[in-house]
């Protein structure tokens, strides 16, 4: 499935232009960056990570007449990873892979699109229950979320309301991802409404990806003084006898306080509980986590903003404070400053899902600080 979309996307954009009335934009960027742990990693690996990345991509129309459109975007990574990650196999050293390839058809109201596509919906900020597809990591820079390979389809029942189908292949049995979304208006209100069914998959950076469920959710967000959403989801696993079932929700609020150029505040609560014969994927194999997340954003003159995530679970105590500097070097080149420290309120720093440490491998939630360049062209 990929292979094909890989080469059909190839094929769309080098076909004779007189054939589709064929136009093109070019998009790219370029990133290069490291991070060095704070901390010596174990078994002598390197205490270095860093990555080159050359993102290229196409957008454009294939073909126009009679509001019949049928648009594309193609955009392919060429990677260098060096450093921790290759040495303990997390990555290749040199990889080549699409990150988007669709096409898509509009007419008047109605929109489908087919090949690896950005699924990506809901009001959450920090924690997304209701993010299936979403892989960003949002304290992380340039959080962009991975494309999955299927078929969207989107109609628009009035300006402020619509309908979305899509159908996502399993990769196991011939199965496939269903699932169905609306979302409407009413007033200063946005709300929307989700339901899917997931059978055990191979896309392994979705989360629950070995399990059966069926998944419906909700979502709603307005602003009244300051901002405020909740976005909640329920999960009923269809592979346990009786279905139980898994709640995860999150409440937040925002506010731009009239402070320097304007300082943006965020705060979320999240919550994830689940019943006694739900399958358990937790580290800890707690069934009810609490965590609390905060992020803060200011510009500061017309070059740089700075911004800090931190996020602490309210269960075992760990923490993560995740600060960066975003600086405009020149038109589209930025340079970006971060770090990732981790801890514990209490001190134990060996079971932590936010921050744990081991004599024996990377967990991820080390600390770290690096740089990051990035251009656009």
């Amino acid at each position: 499935m990929k292979t094909f979309l890989y080469l059909s996307s190839l094929w769309l954009v080098w076909m004779p232009a007189h054939l589709w009335a064929f136009d093109w934009h070019y998009e790219g960027r370029f990133r290069a960056g490291f991070q060095m742990l704070f901390d010596p990693p174990p078994a002598d690996l390197s205490r270095l990570d860093y990555e080159v990345e050359f993102r290229n991509g196409l957008i454009g129309t294939l073909y126009e007449k009679n509001n019949h459109i049928f648009d594309y975007e193609v955009v392919v990574d060429l990677v260098y990873t060096g450093g921790l990650r290759e040495e303990i196999g997390l990555a290749d050293e040199y990889d080549a892979r699409l990150f988007r390839g669709w096409i898509r058809y509009e007419k008047d109201n109605f929109k489908v699109r087919v090949g690896r596509q950005q699924i990506l919906f809901g009001a959450g900020a920090l924690f997304r229950p209701l993010g299936f597809f979403d892989t960003r990591n949002i304290a992380g820079i340039l959080p962009l979320t991975r494309g999955v390979d299927g078929l969207r389809s989107t109609y628009f029942l009035s300006s402020t309301s619509s309908v979305q189908g899509w159908v996502v292949p399993a990769q196991i049995d011939n199965q496939a991802i269903i699932g169905l979304r609306g979302e409407a208006n009413f007033g200063p209100i946005e709300t929307g409404a989700v339901i899917q069914y997931k059978p055990k998959t191979d896309i392994t950076f979705l989360n629950s990806f070995n399990l059966e469920l069926i998944q419906m959710g909700y979502h709603i967000q307005g602003e009244y003084v300051v901002g405020y959403w909740n976005e909640s989801r329920l999960d009923i696993q269809q592979d346990q006898p009786g279905n139980p079932l898994r709640f995860d929700t999150v409440v937040g609020v925002d506010y731009t306080f009239d402070l320097g150029q304007g300082l943006h505040v965020l705060l979320e609560y999240f919550l994830s509980t689940q019943e006694p014969g739900f399958t358990n994927i937790d580290l800890k194999q707690d069934r009810t986590i609490h965590t609390m997340g905060l992020m803060l954003d200011q510009p500061v003159g017309i070059d740089i903003v700075w911004r800090a995530f931190f996020f602490i679970d309210l269960s075992d105590h760990s923490f993560q404070f995740a600060p960066q500097i975003e600086y405009n070097v020149w038109e589209q080149v930025f340079l970006y400053v971060q770090a990732q420290i981790g801890g514990s309120v209490d001190g134990n720093n060996l079971t932590g899902r936010l921050f744990r440490t081991s004599p024996a491998s990377i967990t991820g939630t080390e600390s770290r600080a690096g740089l990051t360049l990035v251009a656009y062209f």
